[in-house]
């Protein structure tokens, strides 16, 4: 009874001692078992909202982490593009194109951003009297064949030119568009650099401002 008794008491400690170091907690003597420093808490499972609402705030830390961030910086929304002809800015004073015409812009007038199909194109608008101003260059590797010469005889033959006078190698004239409610004078000249060209057009009712804007205006062209 007694051997019995004692093998069941070394029994009942190997056992203990089985359950201590499966558990990590090793026996007196031994190293130190490793506990962490805060308890592990139990995660709740987050639920996503279809219908939360779109404004929710963003939390500190999130919003802090986003700022600290090396993010590429946000790109701007650019401003529309404006139409061929509506982008203007003042402009009066002396000009020299690409191609060597120099003018000058009497005052009152804007520069309208306007692209030609070929060559360089300066176009110039007066708002309250409704003149434009275009002055056309073309380089001598550009010119359409032909094409001052087709331009000559259809303004020599247009029925509503009623001023031509031609000189070497230029011309120009002068007429009525739109049933005569406006004005068009223009002059033409092929140089050893390019073909050269101005148009003015006015309307009819501003003849006044508009002569003497086209006078002005070709005194001081030189192709």
């Amino acid at each position: 009874m007694k051997k019995q008794m004692k093998n069941f008491i070394v029994a009942g400690c190997l056992f203990t001692i089985f359950c201590l170091t499966a558990c990590g907690v090793s026996s007196p003597g031994g190293n130190p078992a490793t506990v962490p420093d805060t308890p592990v808490e139990t995660m709740v499972p987050v639920t996503v909202s279809p219908s939360a609402p779109q404004d929710t705030p963003v939390p500190q830390d999130v919003e802090t982490a986003v700022q600290e961030a090396d993010l590429p910086a946000p790109v701007e929304e650019a401003a529309p593009v404006q139409s061929s002809g509506q982008n203007q800015q003042s402009a009066s004073g002396s000009f020299t194109g690409v191609m060597g015409t120099e003018f000058i812009v009497p005052e009152g007038f804007v520069q309208l951003d306007e692209i030609p199909n070929i060559g360089y194109q300066y176009t110039f608008w007066h708002p309250e009297y409704e003149v434009r101003i275009v002055v056309y260059e073309i380089a001598p590797g550009y010119i359409p064949e032909g094409a001052y010469e087709t331009d000559y005889n259809i303004a020599s033959k247009n029925p509503d030119v009623t001023y031509f006078n031609k000189g070497e190698k230029w011309f120009v004239q002068s007429g009525y568009n739109n049933n005569g409610e406006e004005i068009f004078y223009s002059k033409e000249c092929a140089t050893d650099n390019g073909l050269k060209t101005f148009w003015i057009t006015y309307p009819t009712a501003r003849r006044e401002f508009g002569d003497s804007i086209t006078a002005e205006f070709e005194k001081n062209c030189r192709f």
